[in-house]
């Protein structure tokens, strides 16, 4: 079955196209499992999509070491989830994932990192890996019309970097988010299907 992730800046979509992505399947028999960012592999833990934030930029970077554990602690729970639950329900089920840990590469800020990138990539390339990673593209013009959270010039960086990201990973596919959500869907199930 597909492991998807979704990446793309606010603004792109990713919250309707993950929507009508996972009805689709769910129309077509299917059973879809859903995560944001990292799997939640420890009991205790909520299952269920996280909100996004209200200032995803406004706190700043944690220091050298608590980022280090930190990244630590995203590489163990990809890990222990992919070895557990989350592997199971891949071999079963859709999942799908609202972005996922190759977003730190792109911006780090928002999950306040504040290590070496190298180690980052090192990281991001040693955890489990979807099977398709959509990139849902669109001009900070068409995302700020949209959701004003993160200004322009941030919005701007991040897109160069999704992009340059897009360049080095064969597994990301670049949508064209500025189309009707309709149009995006079915451009995603074209994909990954």
């Amino acid at each position: 079955m597909p492991f998807i992730a979704f990446l793309g800046c606010d603004g792109s979509g990713k919250s309707a196209v993950i929507e009508g992505v996972t009805r689709h399947f769910r129309a077509h028999g299917q059973t879809v499992v859903q995560g944001h960012w990292r799997p939640k592999a420890f009991a205790g833990e909520a299952e269920s999509l996280s909100t996004a934030a209200d200032n995803p930029h406004g706190q700043a970077p944690r220091n050298f070491p608590s980022s280090i554990l930190k990244l630590c602690w995203l590489w163990l729970n990809w890990w222990v989830a992919w070895c557990g639950p989350l592997g199971r329900a891949a071999r079963v089920s859709v999942v799908v994932f609202d972005r996922y840990h190759a977003d730190l590469l792109v911006d780090p800020r928002r999950y306040r990192y504040g290590g070496p990138m190298a180690l980052a990539c090192l990281a991001s390339r040693l955890m489990p890996q979807p099977n398709h990673v959509i990139f849902l593209d669109a001009s900070p013009e068409v995302l700020l019309s949209r959701k004003k959270e993160v200004a322009r010039e941030a919005l701007a960086a991040s897109r160069t970097r999704y992009l340059a990201l897009a360049g080095k990973n064969p597994r990301i596919t670049i949508i064209d988010a500025s189309q009707t959500i309709e149009n995006v869907i079915a451009d995603v199930l074209r994909t990954v299907e």
